[in-house]
């Protein structure tokens, strides 16, 4: 794996056939995903016992579903270099995803994985997918919530040093451009909506996207207020085929 890859793990809600489900993934993964030498997907579906009326588990069972997780990657790792991608909970069942090389004794070490639960039904299985399929339209996040996900990394961190979400304070946002042009274009909309520019930058690093502009506004740090306020801004990036970057503010105690 490249020496850059920084496990980045988190998880989202959405619906899997019409039934409430949550995601867990590793995120960092996208940026070197597919990885070319692990082009076979290994799934393992652990039947809940006891799941609640929406399919998800109660906290003892959810405990156990952490302990047969952990006996897989040990598993799986360990005899066949896999590398662990993915889970679901959705309509009374657990699932985890793998991608390998070689999955030769794979129904073995999943058999030896199991072994200590014998009270769960599982099955699993393995599919050819080079281009990780499964991990980029499955298990992945769309762009409004990948963005959402982004911004609660942002909203965790403030919390943990005593941020006061309602109270107001300016809050940074970066775009790039690919021409001057559309850079012009997006700030004469953005201008519309109370923005104030705080750079205007041309970066020799990138050469798709030279022209970088920082905008502020006023705004609360709370999740319902940066979720409008980022996914405003991504469209309007997006008219204009700009990319937006982010965001960041200060700490208000």
């Amino acid at each position: 794996m490249h020496k850059d890859y920084r496990p980045d793990w988190d998880i989202y809600t959405c619906h899997i056939e019409e039934s409430p489900a949550v995601i867990g993934l590793d995120l960092d993964l996208r940026r070197f995903a597919p990885l070319k030498e692990k082009p076979n997907a290994i799934y393992i579906t652990v039947y809940l016992n006891n799941p609640r009326e929406d399919g998800f588990p109660h906290n003892d069972e959810f405990a156990m579903m952490g302990e047969i997780e952990d006996r897989l990657v040990e598993q799986l790792q360990s005899k066949l270099d896999a590398h662990f991608v993915g889970r679901t909970f959705s309509n009374g069942v657990r699932d985890f995803y793998f991608y390998a090389g070689s999955t030769l004794l794979h129904d073995k070490f999943i058999a030896d994985a199991m072994i200590d639960f014998p009270q769960y039904r599982y099955d699993y299985g393995v599919k050819d997918d080079n281009n990780w399929e499964l991990y980029f339209d499955y298990l992945f996040p769309d762009v409004y919530e990948f963005q959402r996900i982004q911004n609660r990394k942002v909203l965790r961190m403030l919390r943990k040093h005593g941020d006061v979400s309602e109270k107001e304070r300016p809050i940074e946002h970066w775009i790039h451009f690919k021409t001057v042009e559309e850079k012009d274009l997006f700030w004469k909309h953005i201008q519309e909506i109370g923005f104030t520019l705080v750079h205007d930058v041309l970066s020799e690093d990138n050469q798709e996207y030279p022209y970088r502009l920082c905008i502020s506004r006023p705004d609360k740090a709370t999740e319902a207020a940066i979720d409008t306020i980022v996914m405003t801004l991504w469209e309007v990036a997006q008219q204009v085929n700009a990319e937006y970057d982010g965001w960041e503010t200060s700490i208000m105690k």
